[in-house]
């Protein structure tokens, strides 16, 4: 082999060097203090952009603006060989463009370092880009008290969240940061789908939607409409899901109250008839289904006539929600007070056999016989009720109201307070 090298060598350093100059990044090589010894033909050209100096014979020269400290950095690299910079960003301008290269600079061995040069100028804009439409997009809701937004993990647990999740609920940063999502739902909510039901979902058709309850900080509660986003990636993988929430809780509050209204007699506080009716139907299909017995009392406040006529409707209205009062506190929760019209009253008694509800309805009996309401001038008026008891026996509630009318009429006819069982 002669000094000048072998006819393969010769070919392939031909073919090493034809190589780097079609490179489409930019590659050069230098010496320790500096010297460029090779560059290809994009590295020139993307280092005269940022060549305050005008030469291209020393690479320190060429990136003094750019990369003063490049110098001790090569200087200060201990090992033999290695990355020295790895993708460091340099931006200059030209007129009014910004030129931003990337810079990766290795050690070959001990006096020769390899430079490869990028120009990022595109994957910069796009990131900026990027970075200032999430500024903008998490600024709108910094400022808003209705919603929450922040990220979770393909698991649910919480990654970035901003300001609106304080004011939304209370939450601080440390409360919030690698916890599950679920800590915004309250312990005792078991009508919620599961969280992971909703990230199953989100992830099939790209997003889902619920509504309920939502605990806050304090441990009060706020109603709320949670969207729930996925996040893919290019190759469609699911990274992280984005949550919008929304507090509905005003909306909440009028849609009950205006669905009370619908549904309860304003006076008293009871059932309205036509929720009575319905409760009947509920009654008779849970019987259906799986045998659930129930009962109802047909209640009526004996000489009311009188009472209205004798101290005024304002008297009567306040003995009939006295009635309705101890019904109440008589009566098991799950008792419903139905005002069925006039000084009427139905009472729908759940799970409940014969014995259990004559002794519901002669304890409400026993308890309105020693009440007096507080009439005109100081006047203590006394009050009996007459109660009739029915069970079902068909699947008609006609039937059955009309077999407690009659227990009620029976009860009336024979002296009033008293109770009195369907036949």
């Amino acid at each position: 082999m002669t000094g000048n090298g072998s006819p393969l060598e010769q070919t392939s350093m031909e073919d090493l060097l034809q190589f780097l100059y079609l490179m489409p990044v930019g590659v050069l090589k230098f010496r320790t203090e500096g010297t460029v010894e090779m560059i290809n033909p994009v590295a020139a050209a993307l280092l005269m952009s940022l060549n305050s100096a005008d030469t291209l014979q020393n690479i320190y020269l060429s990136l003094a603006s750019s990369a003063p400290d490049l110098p001790n950095q090569v200087a200060q690299f201990s090992g033999n060989s290695g990355t020295i910079i790895e993708h460091r960003w340099l931006r200059t301008h030209i007129g009014s463009q910004t030129l931003v290269l990337s810079l990766t600079v290795n050690r070959i061995r001990d006096d020769v370092h390899m430079a490869v040069v990028t120009d990022v100028t595109r994957l910069a804009n796009q990131e900026e880009a990027l970075y200032s439409d999430r500024q903008k997009f998490f600024a709108i809701f910094d400022h808003v008290r209705d919603y929450a937004i922040y990220t979770i993990s393909p698991d649910g647990d919480i990654e970035e969240w901003n300001q609106s999740l304080r004011r939304f609920g209370g939450w601080l940063d440390s409360d919030v940061q690698h916890r599950s999502m679920s800590i915004f739902s309250p312990s005792d909510d078991t009508d919620r789908h599961s969280l992971a039901l909703l990230l199953a979902e989100a992830r099939r058709i790209g997003s889902t939607e619920t509504e309920g309850w939502l605990l806050k900080r304090d441990g009060s509660y706020l109603w709320a409409n949670t969207v729930i986003t996925a996040l893919p990636d290019e190759s469609g993988t699911v990274r992280r899901f984005v949550v919008v929430s929304r507090d509905l809780t005003e909306r909440k509050l009028r849609e009950d109250e205006i669905r009370r209204l619908a549904t309860v007699d304003p006076l008293t506080g009871a059932y309205n008839r036509r929720k009575g009716d319905e409760l009947l139907a509920v009654r008779f299909k849970q019987r259906k289904r799986d045998g659930r017995q129930f009962a109802v009392l047909m209640l009526d406040i004996d000489h009311f006539k009188n009472v209205n006529d004798d101290f005024g409707h304002a008297t009567g209205d306040a003995v009939l929600c006295a009635v309705v009062q101890i019904c109440r506190t008589s009566l098991r929760p799950v008792d419903m007070v139905v005002r069925w019209g006039g000084e009427e009253f139905l009472i729908v008694l759940p799970n409940t056999n014969a014995a259990e509800a004559m002794a519901a309805a002669e304890r409400l009996r026993s308890v309105v016989a020693v009440t007096e309401v507080a009439g005109p001038e100081g006047t203590a008026i006394p009050v009996t009720i007459s109660v009739g008891v029915a069970l079902p026996e068909g699947d008609s509630a006609e039937e059955l109201l009309s077999r407690s009318d009659a227990a009620l009429y029976a009860a009336k006819t024979t002296g009033r307070n008293r109770v009195m069982m369907a036949t």
